[in-house]
């Protein structure tokens, strides 16, 4: 199984609220289409503009979120808004894509994940559907609430993947104002100048340092690779083992 990453990034546009990008997101399915023939593919996809203005509006990746009514159920209903859109896009593509609510089959506490609950995953794979599995507000053992980040779920399922891809709008990570073909664990820490300006707006789940992080711990189940989704092609050849610019994070 491919885990494949959509990231707000690029399924949204980060600087205007609750903005949707259906060209960006038609060509990337179409590729994801033509790469995965004859292989079993969970999408995770982020929040981008529909989820992070509320759950940063509530605070809810702190310890004293406020407002917790009104504020999961905004913040779970515009994720569904961009999780029904990605769905309709799927279904125009002959791809069945099925929900799966992050906050629904995570566990925290503290704002860190605990567990993911998988069992569903290969249901439906079985069936012949598409998990799509998304960023939401989950249940926090001491801290209420908190999110559950589309990072966060690669996470969780990394031990059942073959490969896990991360599609951003960054051509990869970067190291002195190079992108790195492969990045390990001893190159951390990075600092201000190795993260692209793009990822300066308002990113609740702690942007590329906090990403870098996670695809060090999922590169221990899995190869990890982040790939530029705004550039027509890259993702397609990378689902192929094709070359293309990326960044492969290895363990």
């Amino acid at each position: 199984m491919i885990l494949i990453k959509l990231g707000g990034s690029v399924i949204t546009d980060k600087s205007k609220e609750y903005t949707f990008k259906p060209r960006v997101v038609k060509r990337l399915l179409d590729e994801i289409k033509e790469g995965t023939k004859n292989e079993r593919f969970v999408i995770v996809h982020g929040g981008g503009s529909f989820g992070h203005p509320g759950a940063h509006r509530y605070g809810f990746n702190t310890k004293a979120p406020g407002q917790l009514a009104q504020g999961t159920a905004e913040v779970q209903y515009q994720m569904r808004i961009l999780n029904n859109l990605v769905l309709d896009m799927m279904i125009k593509a002959d791809l069945w894509g099925v929900s799966i609510p992050g906050g629904l089959i995570s566990i925290f506490d503290e704002g860190k994940l605990k567990e993911i609950k998988t069992d569903i995953l290969n249901e439906l794979l079985n069936l012949g559907t598409i998990p799509v599995a998304f960023g939401d507000v989950a249940i926090d053992k001491t801290w209420s609430v908190t999110i559950c980040s589309g990072d966060d779920l690669m996470l969780g399922m990394a031990h059942l993947a073959k490969k896990a891809i991360f599609v951003t709008d960054v051509d990869g990570i970067y190291k002195e104002g190079k992108v790195c073909e492969l990045f390990t664990e001893d190159m951390l820490p990075l600092n201000s100048d190795d993260i692209p300006s793009s990822h300066d707006r308002i990113d609740v789940t702690g942007g590329m340092k906090d990403k870098t992080n996670k695809m060090l711990d999922i590169a221990s189940h899995c190869p990890s690779f982040i790939v530029n989704g705004t550039v027509e092609g890259r993702l397609k050849k990378l689902l192929q083992e094709d070359t293309t610019v990326c960044t492969e994070v290895r363990a």
